[in-house]
């Protein structure tokens, strides 16, 4: 490329970076923001997460995903890179998911009622292995529930629908076989992997609606051990469903926001994508270019209301219940771009 003028050589390597995965990167995006302003990103949305999290129990006694789980992802993850986190409250929260589930412990064996269903156990069973809470009676249930909830056609199904965070039946199956796995011990496991082998033919047939699905059924695929042919194509469906303005939208219709692209950046950070890929830089940007001065993310809700709705004293009043874990997500993927400082275990 000796004779070929610079901005030429710039269009052929953008060029190139996109036949190879994902859309077409400008020359204007291929710089990565600097590890100080990630930091800070990641320490402003902390701070709103942390005191979500600890708000939530003074106003109510169950688990919820969105209040627990998603908050101490983020919580979990930053203190991965070294940043300062509540470690006190990450623990209380775990008791208090524990608790939440350990008062319902019949219907759980009886694998009924129990709100939000098998979305519900498996993201609870998700919160305490962020935590890493051992196997006991409670997870040993909750493995139990998810095993007599599984769906004829071989997948969990969300029991209600609240979108986008309890809108996506991948996003259910995908969790439930995972977390089912990690704590089936020695009781379920034989049942379990049958279950997975069920899930894995749904998995393949099943045809996504929204980015949630698409990100969910991508890392189900991967999960599931499905041909690598279909990791791949589903992988590259979701590059190519980012924006211009590097983020991704929950619904082909709506915004990128920091909900849909903060999940999918985890998502694919998961599965091994380099956040140095210019995908991953370019949805960093957005996160970076929309996060709010007091460290939240604004999302509007899509959601009808099931439940008296209460003041938890977030941000964005009635859009409180959708932003809190869309800024859970945004802290989640801000601080994976960030350098590792510890060993990471989820």
């Amino acid at each position: 490329m000796g004779n070929v003028s610079p901005r030429l050589r710039v269009l052929i390597i953008c060029l190139a970076g996109s036949l190879a995965a994902g859309p077409v990167v400008s020359a204007d995006d291929i710089a990565r923001p600097d590890d100080a302003k990630i930091r800070a990103a990641v320490e402003r949305g902390l701070r709103i997460v942390e005191k979500a999290a600890r708000n939530y129990p003074e106003h109510r006694s169950c688990f919820s995903c969105h209040h627990q789980t998603l908050p101490m992802l983020a919580m979990a993850t930053a203190r991965t890179k070294g940043l300062a986190i509540d470690s006190d409250l990450l623990a209380a929260q775990a008791e208090f998911t524990r608790k939440s589930f350990e008062k319902r412990l019949a219907d759980l064996e009886k694998g009924k009622d129990i709100g939000g269903a098998s979305l519900t156990v498996a993201y609870g069973l998700w919160t305490l292995d962020i935590a890493r809470s051992p196997g006991d009676a409670v997870t040993t249930a909750m493995v139990r529930f998810l095993l007599l909830n599984q769906d004829a056609d071989g997948s969990w199904k969300r029991y209600t629908s609240r979108p986008p965070l309890e809108d996506s039946n991948f996003t259910c199956t995908s969790l439930a076989v995972y977390f089912g796995r990690k704590f089936a011990g020695e009781v379920h496991q034989q049942e379990i992997e049958r279950a997975a082998s069920r899930a894995r033919d749904w998995v393949v047939k099943a045809k996504p609606a929204s980015q949630e699905d698409l990100a969910s059924r991508l890392g189900a695929l991967q999960l599931l051990g499905a041909p690598s042919a279909e990791v791949e194509g589903a992988r590259r469906e979701v590059l190519e469903r980012q924006r211009e303005d590097g983020g991704w939208a929950q619904l082909a219709d709506l915004e990128s926001d920091a909900y849909a692209t903060g999940l999918t950046l985890f998502t694919l950070e998961r599965l091994h994508l380099p956040t140095d890929h210019a995908a991953y830089r370019r949805g960093v940007a957005f996160l970076l270019r929309t996060q709010g001065e007091d460290g939240s993310w604004h999302v509007k809700t899509r959601s009808k209301p099931i439940q008296t709705f209460f003041d938890n004293d977030d941000p964005h009043g009635a859009d409180q219940f959708i932003s809190i874990p869309a800024t859970a997500w945004g802290t989640t993927a801000l601080a994976l771009a960030l350098p590792d400082r510890r060993q990471r275990r989820f």
